[in-house]
Formats: structure tokens, C-alpha cells, sequence
């Protein structure tokens, strides 16, 4: 059974995105935090084997654009299940004020690999970036989420690699930060998490982001809960 709910421009769905995807057109770009091939076994569902989930996953996406995100202790083979139909065309660094420590490796750094076609140049974007704002990120506590991202750094991307009016889709939504902040820059977001809890926190978040952008949305309304 798959869960659909509809918060102004943004679709989301709670359920897998194996199920759910082949129900989905093509869209514009995919900026998504997938399950890490470092992260701990049973943390997320899908940890025992997140290269075979991403590439199962990208198997069923139509887009021109592709960014994936990890931490940068990400062992990069992991990308090997990226369909070869999407060129790989950069990393770009996302960097914290404040490194952490994991064991004997500083952190505080995230990378997003990105694939596909750039979006087309024009005054002032001829070039695209490879090292974004630092942020620090705050709340993530209170988010409820175990590997939460900074808002900041995703409000980046989406504005390096989608345009106003496009697409956005992330199969692994988790906490909804890719739909806070496509919804703050007026895109169109298609979001997928197969945990309910998490699902209720994204509906959340990307409802406020709506309220916070100004945008005359209702309060958001379930559907009835459907077999797709």
C-alpha cells in the first residue's frame, strides 16, 4: 500500500521507490541523499546493501540531471551503480564550519557526485562551482532524522542543477530536505520514503518551507491510502 500526499507543487509518497517509480514520468533532475555504502548496518532500510538499492532505484529514473550525495568517507565505488547513460560531470564540496571526528578521519565535508547534463548557461552561470556556502547545520536533533542534511547546502544544488518551474525528484527523501528546498525555490518536487515516520516529518517540512516562501498553499490532505 503507498501513501500519497499532495502539499502544493510537491507530490510525496510513502513506500518503496522500486514500487513507486515506474508510475513516475521522466523529470528534470534528481538531488538525493541515497543510503550511504558506510552507513550503519540497520540504521536505514536498505543499509545491508545500498549500491544494489541505488542502482535498482536509477534503473526506473528518467531525468537529465543526476546529483548523489555522501559523506566523504563514502567509498566513491559505490557510484558504479550509476547507469552509464548519465556522464559523469563533477563532484562539488559541501563543507561545515565545524569538521567532526570520525575515528582518525576529520569530517565535516559532504560531496555530491553529479551526472548528466548541466543546466544551460547564462549570464552570471557560465561556469558551475565546485565548493558551496559553509554552513553549520542546527536542529538536527529536534529533525528526528539520523542523517539529516544542511537545508543551505541543498538550496545550493538546487539552484545549480534544476530551473525555476522544473522538476525535482528525490527517491530517498528521508526528512524532506531536497523538498524544503525545492519548494522554496518554485520547483516541482516528487519526493519517495519508505520509512512513515520520516514521510510524516518531510510532509512537515516542506508544507512549512510552502508557508515560509509566501505560497498560498492549503493545509495539506492525504489521500486515501492506494495500491499503485
Amino acid at each position: 500500500m503507498v501513501e500519497q500526499v499532495q502539499i502544493g507543487n510537491a507530490t510525496l509518497y510513502c513506500g518503496d521507490c522500486r514500487e513507486i517509480l515506474p508510475l513516475i514520468g521522466a523529470v528534470d533532475t534528481v538531488i538525493s541523499d541515497p543510503v550511504w555504502p558506510n552507513c550503519p548496518e540497520g540504521l536505514l532500510q536498505g543499509s545491508n546493501d545500498p549500491e544494489g538499492l541505488l542502482r535498482g532505484c536509477l534503473d526506473l529514473v528518467e531525468a537529465r540531471r543526476l546529483v548523489l550525495v555522501v559523506r566523504s568517507d563514502s567509498d566513491p565505488r559505490f557510484f558504479r551503480a550509476v547507469p552509464e547513460r548519465w556522464p559523469f560531470f563533477r563532484t562539488q564540496i559541501l563543507p561545515y564550519v565545524m569538521p567532526g571526528y570520525i575515528g582518525r578521519k576529520l569530517g565535516g565535508d559532504e560531496l555530491a557526485y553529479s551526472f548528466g547534463e548541466p543546466i544551460p548557461s547564462s549570464p552570471g552561470r557560465r561556469v558551475i562551482p565546485g565548493y558551496a556556502p559553509k554552513v553549520q547545520p542546527v536542529g538536527r536533533k529536534a529533525n528526528g532524522h539520523p542523517c539529516s542534511r544542511s537545508l543551505k547546502h541543498f538550496e545550493w544544488l538546487v539552484d545549480w542543477w534544476s530551473l525555476e518551474g522544473e522538476t525535482v525528484l528525490d527517491p530517498f527523501m528521508g526528512s524532506g530536505t531536497t523538498g524544503a528546498a525545492a519548494t522554496t525555490l518554485g520547483r516541482k518536487f516528487i519526493g519517495i520514503e519508505i520509512d512513515p515516520k520520516y514521510f510524516d516529518l518531510a510532509c512537515k517540512r516542506i508544507d512549512d518551507a510552502g508557508r515560509q516562501g509566501d505560497m498560498l498553499l492549503s493545509e495539506p490532505t492525504k489521500s486515501p491510502k492506494t495500491s499503485l
